[in-house]
């Protein structure tokens, strides 16, 4: 016998079951989440009349019945594993007639497979032609028909002919049924759930248990501008809520029907809300969805080996699989294995064991540990590189590669799960493809997929704090207070499902295929969801993706107009937040005037290069962090040749060079210019070995030295230029001279640097103090003037201190720049800015009194964030480079380039 009872609310029909369902009787609950609840409120009457025993109440889903039952029958097949069936499918795809458009992959074996559940569902034939069926369609059908005789020479079954071998079972009399059965929230069944409760109630009594609340318990419904002010909107209220003392956090409850799209952001902001899930204080929230297997980090750290390998030996998959907390790597090797990625990046190496070993083998050769390591990793590239292997055979290779690299390390107890997960999939994916070849991107790519359909446990327990699950989680539930986002039309109800693999006599029977059948599934939920608490809270975000969205037309009354700006009027309970704290700190010292910032107290070195003060120079907060933190930049791997790297390479091939030809003007007292190209040349070549396999290098190669006479390339057009200095009696006085031991008044540390070259002239006693310039050359402006360039003063003052040797009887002294930007006549020039010549001394004494008020500033440990030279409208000075604008604090870059903009 068959009958239906209505409930006006969750509360009700729980507490009719607890009443009504005993011994001799057995609920089909909708999910297990109904189950919890109702046997915690078992166990609470159970306590409050004093029992210390009890027996909990048959509460089932109808899935795990029907397994139950099925078991029972020891039947000689077997529902078939998820990766079974896909790896049938895709032999099914293979031995039909090919269609256009159509691969033997896991996409279309899942689509494949997804449809064939839903047809068996709805009871309607899979492989039976259809005069109305589309190319499409019949390719489907004829699949199928190779898929079904694919199990059934092995004895499998699809998951969705279990119902159908228990109706015939039941049908025979071989199938034990309860007194009485109670159906929960199982309002619209599928024909083949429909069918089995029909065949059910002509042997026993079924009771249909249905929640349909009325829209009197809505307590308001809001739209808001967006999502995000939705969300905090009704964070706050929960917030408001938990710090009360009459209603307990597990009666509070936060659903929509779009909640995949409102999850991550609203585990954020509970978070830093409320703080982790749970902790010392109990526990705060729940979500009843956690993240696909496939999602973990230790799932896809797992497969960091297998990666790196099949994913073409990248240097990002190699730097994630040494740093992984997952491995004993990097615990183990933490002094070394953090610099790989900056030796990786510093060399340009992207991808390939063989470079990507090569280029820490030449930076880390010191380091002790490096060969054992490097040996381990060798033997992990040697397991893992197989054209192809069986299951068993991965599964031995992965396993040694895990034990070689440690892993898993330090594992907390929900990850021991999903490892434990992890190493079921593979024994399934051993049973699916038996000893059949797969290559290792084909292991990943089905371990993924497998991955991606397992659903993991939200963080927290059911029994305690917030409660956050999905709408048609809500069924038959009871709390105090429900809040239920995201209430737009086109999300309840939804639009039809695509079904693409369905024929159109198919689609009007399935659920979901029809903009009918949707409406009727959206009011089934929402009619549970009205039932769910006596006050409930809808909203909405009137925008979505910059598109302007309806609500939902299950609710027929206004919408308020809402909005929640958190750093603009801050709810108190978003004052929690430590950020939230720190903008309106920040603001109240701003007003104020008050500077909390302590001196900093370091040991500075006796001795600084004459690059690291230009750097204090430019700015003492850089030079802080830079310099005596060493915070470096971690170099960024882009298309062409960084400026630095030109201009570092530029400078060891002038310096070689003129190390050598000095010895042959030396001895020759004459210039040949073809012996000095062929020099250069060589010099060039031996230093740039192992960097002209790259494009960019060949094309930097083919700059430098042209094609020929008629086009002559920077350095042999450079050479030109040396020459006519030499017939105008210029003689180089020095490459690379390096001094130290540089000293001014009040200054608390020397100096030390070295001098690009100094030239000198042999009948005027003219000494020249250069400084090779791969990029733009300063201004006279900006040298004498406004006194912004600091290595030329130095190489001065160190030549005028005698720290480096140069010709006897030198007349004028004065500096400049070589420039090496280009062939361009304005680029490629020697610029010693003889109008300017006397005064060098000017500049060179502003420049130690600069250099001794630094001095004075960082004995005292000040070190502010001021840029010299400061920002001015779009020029942004000495920040136009700098890697820290997010930690210094100075904003007045930003500032003047927003000022510049609107002129």
């Amino acid at each position: 016998m068959l009958s239906n009872k209505t409930f006006p609310s969750g509360a009700d029909l729980q507490g009719y079951l607890l009443k009504e369902a005993g011994p001799g009787v057995l609920t089909v609950v909708p999910h297990r989440r109904f189950a919890h609840q109702v046997w915690h409120r078992q166990r609470l009457a159970n306590l409050e009349k004093g029992r210390s025993a009890w027996e909990p109440l048959s509460l089932v889903t109808l899935q795990d019945w029907w397994a139950e039952l099925f078991r029972r029958l020891w039947l000689p097949v077997a529902p078939a594993p998820p990766l079974l069936r896909l790896s049938r499918w895709l032999r099914a795809i293979q031995a039909a007639p090919p269609l256009a458009g159509v691969e033997a992959d896991l996409e279309w074996a899942q689509a494949l497979d997804e449809t064939h559940s839903l047809l068996s569902r709805h009871l309607l034939p899979t492989t039976d032609p259809h005069p109305d069926d589309s190319p499409l369609v019949t390719w489907r059908r004829q699949v199928t028909r190779l898929y079904v005789e694919l199990l059934q020479e092995e004895g499998w079954i699809g998951p969705g002919e279990v119902p159908v071998y228990l109706l015939t079972a039941l049908a025979e009399g071989k199938v034990a049924l309860p007194e009485k059965i109670f159906v929960v929230g199982l309002k619209m069944p599928a024909p083949v759930e429909e069918a089995w409760l029909q065949a059910v109630a002509r042997r026993t009594r079924v009771v249909h248990l249905q929640t349909q609340g009325h829209p009197q318990v809505v307590q308001g419904a809001y739209v808001f501008p967006d999502r995000d002010q939705e969300m905090a909107w009704v964070a706050a209220r929960l917030v408001e809520l938990a710090g009360g003392e009459d209603l307990p956090l597990h009666r509070l409850a936060v659903t929509s029907p779009d909640l995949d799209n409102y999850a991550p952001a609203f585990k954020r902001l509970l978070r830093e809300l409320l703080g982790p899930p749970a902790g010392e204080g109990g526990f705060a929230y729940n979500f009843s969805q956690g993240p696909r297997l496939s999602e973990t980090p230790l799932f896809q750290a797992a497969l960091l080996p297998l990666q790196f390998i099949y994913g073409g030996e990248r240097r990002e998959d190699l730097v994630a699989l040494i740093l992984s907390p997952f491995y004993e790597l990097a615990p183990r090797y933490r002094n070394l294995l953090p610099q790989w990625d900056r030796a990786f990046r510093e060399r340009r190496v992207e991808q390939g064991w063989e470079p990507l070993r090569e280029a820490v083998a030449q930076k880390f050769a010191s380091q002790p540990d490096l060969p054992g390591l490097l040996a381990r990793l060798d033997r992990v590239v040697d397991t893992l590189r197989v054209s192809g292997a069986a299951v068993r055979d991965w599964q031995s290779r992965l396993s040694q590669s895990w034990q070689d690299l440690g892993f898993p390390f330090g594992l907390e107890e929900r990850e021991l799960g999903q490892l434990s997960r992890l190493t079921a999939l593979l024994g399934d994916l051993e049973a699916a493809w038996g000893k059949e070849t797969l290559s290792g991107g084909e292991v990943i790519r089905w371990l993924t997929q497998a991955a991606g359909q397992i659903v993991l446990p939200g963080p927290g327990v059911q029994e305690a704090g917030i409660q956050v699950l999905g709408l048609l989680e809500m069924r038959g539930l009871d709390f105090a207070q429900v809040f239920c986002l995201g209430l737009n039309s086109g999300v309840l109800p939804e639009p039809p499902r695509p079904l693409f693999l369905l024929g159109p006599q198919e689609r009007p029977l399935v659920l979901g295929g029809t903009y009918e059948s949707q409406y009727r599934f959206a009011r089934g939920l929402w009619d549970n969801l009205l039932g769910a608490a006596p006050h409930l809270v809808l909203t909405r975000p009137r925008l979505v993706a910059n598109e302007e969205q309806v609500a939902t037309p299950l609710w027929a009354h206004d919408w308020q107009e809402e909005k929640m700006v958190p750093l603009g009027q801050p709810h108190p309970a978003w004052l929690r937040i430590p950020a939230i704290q720190a903008a309106f700190t920040a603001s109240a010292l701003a007003v104020s005037g008050a500077r909390p910032e302590p001196p900093v107290s370091l040991p500075l070195p006796q001795e600084f290069s004459l690059t690291q003060v230009q750097t204090a120079l430019g700015c003492p907060c850089r030079f802080l962090l830079e310099i005596l933190l060493r915070i470096k930049e971690l170099p960024e791997v882009e298309a062409g040749l960084p400026p630095r790297e030109r201009g570092d390479r530029l400078h060891q091939v002038l310096y070689e060079f003129g190390r050598s030809f000095s010895k042959v003007l030396a001895e020759t007292e004459g210039w040949d210019h073809e012996q000095a190209v062929a020099l250069l040349y060589r010099i060039a070549r031996q230093l740039l070995e192992g960097f002209l396999a790259d494009l960019h290098w060949q094309a930097e190669w083919e700059r430098w030295f042209g094609g020929g006479e008629d086009a002559p390339g920077l350095l042999t057009a450079w050479l030109r230029a040396e020459e006519e200095r030499f017939a105008q009696g210029w003689r180089w006085a020095g490459v690379e001279l390096a001094f130290k031991g540089l000293k001014g008044p009040a200054w608390p540390f020397s100096l030390k640097g070295r001098i690009d070259r100094c030239d000198f002239h042999l009948a005027e006693k003219d000494l020249v103090v250069w400084d090779y310039k791969s990029g733009a050359i300063p201004a006279a402006k900006k040298v004498f003037d406004l006194l912004e360039e600091f290595q030329l003063p130095g190489y001065l003052l160190a030549v005028k201190q005698g720290r480096v040797q140069v010709p006897p009887g030198v007349g004028r002294l004065r500096a400049g720049f070589i420039g090496l930007k280009s062939t361009r006549e304005s680029e490629l020039k020697h610029q010693d800015f003889a109008k300017d010549a006397d005064r060098w001394e000017e500049v060179v004494a502003a420049w130690e009194e600069g250099v001794a008020r630094l001095g004075q500033r960082l004995r005292a440990g000040e070190y502010p964030a001021e840029p010299t030279p400061a920002p001015e409208k779009k020029r942004l000075g000495a920040c136009a480079y700098c890697p820290y604008p997010l930690v210094c604090g100075f904003t007045a870059a930003a500032g003047a380039e927003n000022n510049g903009e609107e002129e």
